[in-house]
């Protein structure tokens, strides 16, 4: 407050007038009196009452919106081979385990050829026998173009008395394998007996291991024995059939030579001779086949890889009926996942994913994406991993990463500029100092934006500040222009 005093004379002797209240007071007094009273009660300036809402406003802008989904995946190998042997034997040795790395060529187990041997002996016994019925066969024919036709006649005695000593000899063979069978199967009743008493008592804790696998290893060595002796057994009847078909072939021969027309003979001679020398060729084929088996008693890998499963084991018996080994190939390996039908429209073959094992990432890319959905509504995918770490095996469970949902070049919004009102998306535009509450469609959004299908213009200024008095059709005041 400004105060203003009167201007006053030097003091002198006054001269008094009485007062009176109703004494009129000079005109220069009554001013200054005004002054000073107005100067004393004047009010302050008036209080901006605007009720203007302060916002901020950024423009949209075109982008991108990639959601990624997560899915559980399992991983299998791109190359799988089954390793069989090439015929039922005792193994007698293996070199890898489960889990190692093989290249290929490496030998995985070796089977015992104890087996193929005896085979290749009794076929080139067989083979023995075969050689002297095609030759006598072709002396039955060479006899006939000479005029010695009782030599003929003896010589053909002398086959069938071949024939016979031949039948004789299978006989007694086939008697030696029976008898091969009765002692190789009371080694294997006394050898199971044993290891069935002797695991009893292990588990008992009454003998020491080491009894216990001795026990096992006598009731293998015995399994195998009395599978050779069935096999032994085997061939010599195969061989008594032959000797019997040879000593049935001299007979007819003989009888044919003492029965029928030369010119008949001939003809039965000939086709006597044919059916001797092949069967005598099959004989040889076979010899042959088997000797090839020799050289296969190291089981090879075909692949680089590693073991994924091994079903032999030493002293055991590895039977081309059932796979040896399971070798998977490593350059290369396929992660299976699946998806539900929905995520099937941003998937295209040839699309990168990731899949993280533990804390290792990796990346690979969609090569097959499957036609048919499953009981539980889900498309199988499959991707590529390649030059996978060695610790990645077949049937690892992994956690994959792929584009679940994608929105390209369209307009995209901050999730904080969205407003909902009766469940339907909407945002505040400024326009012309006014704020408007517009309805927009929405599409996918992630954690920070938001996709807007229709309802707005790109060069629309949406309110991005939220204030208790914002409202459709508030009056509003813009601060600076944000960024999306």
């Amino acid at each position: 407050m400004t105060n203003i005093t009167p201007k006053t004379t030097p003091k002198t002797t006054p001269h008094r007038t009485p007062f009176h209240p109703l004494a009129p007071i000079p005109l220069l007094t009554l001013l200054l009196l005004t002054l000073l009273l107005t100067s004393c009660t004047k009010e302050p300036p008036a209080a901006d009452t605007s009720d203007k809402v302060a916002v901020g406003v950024l423009t949209p802008q075109i982008g991108d919106i990639i959601i990624t989904g997560e899915y559980i995946g399992v991983i299998q190998p791109v190359q799988q081979v089954a390793i069989l042997p090439p015929f039922p034997a005792e193994v007698v040795s293996v070199y890898f385990n489960v889990g190692d790395t093989v290249k290929a060529g490496d030998v995985l187990f070796t089977i015992d050829t104890a087996d193929i041997e005896t085979s290749i002996t009794s076929l080139e016994a067989q083979l023995a026998t075969q050689d002297v019925i095609v030759q006598s066969a072709q002396t039955a024919l060479s006899l006939l173009d000479g005029s010695a036709f009782q030599s003929q006649i003896l010589s053909a005695a002398g086959g069938v008395v071949q024939a016979e000593a031949g039948v004789m000899q299978a006989e007694h063979n086939l008697e030696q394998a029976l008898l091969g069978i009765e002692q190789a199967q009371m080694g294997y009743d006394m050898a199971a007996q044993s290891f069935a008493d002797t695991t009893m008592l292990f588990e008992a804790d009454v003998v020491p291991r080491s009894a216990y696998e001795q026990a096992e290893a006598a009731y293998s060595n015995a399994k195998s024995g009395l599978e050779r002796a069935n096999i032994a057994h085997s061939m010599a009847e195969i061989a008594l059939t032959q000797a019997k078909q040879g000593h049935a072939q001299a007979l007819e021969g003989q009888r044919i030579l003492l029965e029928e027309s030369p010119a008949e003979n001939r003809r039965r001679a000939e086709d006597g001779l044919a059916q001797a020398q092949a069967a005598r060729n099959v004989t040889i084929l076979t010899i042959e086949n088997t000797r090839d088996k020799l050289n296969d008693a190291n089981v090879t890998t075909p692949i680089d890889g590693v073991v994924e499963r091994r079903n032999v084991e030493p002293f055991g018996v590895a039977s081309p009926q059932a796979p040896a080994f399971l070798i998977s190939a490593q350059d290369s390996m396929t992660v299976s996942f699946k998806v539900p039908r929905s995520s099937l429209e941003h998937m295209q073959i040839g699309d990168s994913i990731s899949l993280r094992d533990g804390f290792t990432t990796l990346a690979g890319r969609i090569t097959e994406i499957g036609t048919m959905v499953d009981h539980g509504g889900l498309i199988t995918v499959l991707a590529s991993v390649p030059s996978p770490p060695a610790s990645l095996l077949s049937g690892t469970t992994v956690k994959v990463l792929a584009e679940a949902r994608k929105a390209e070049n369209t307009i995209v919004l901050p999730l904080n500029t969205i407003h909902h009102e009766n469940g339907e998306p909407h945002v505040y535009v400024a326009t012309d100092g006014i704020a408007r509450l517009v309805p927009v469609e929405a599409g996918i959004f992630d954690a920070n934006y938001i996709q807007i299908i229709s309802g707005i213009e790109l060069n629309a200024q949406i309110i991005n500040t939220w204030s208790t008095r914002l409202a459709d059709g508030a009056e509003i005041e813009l601060e600076l222009e944000n960024e999306v």
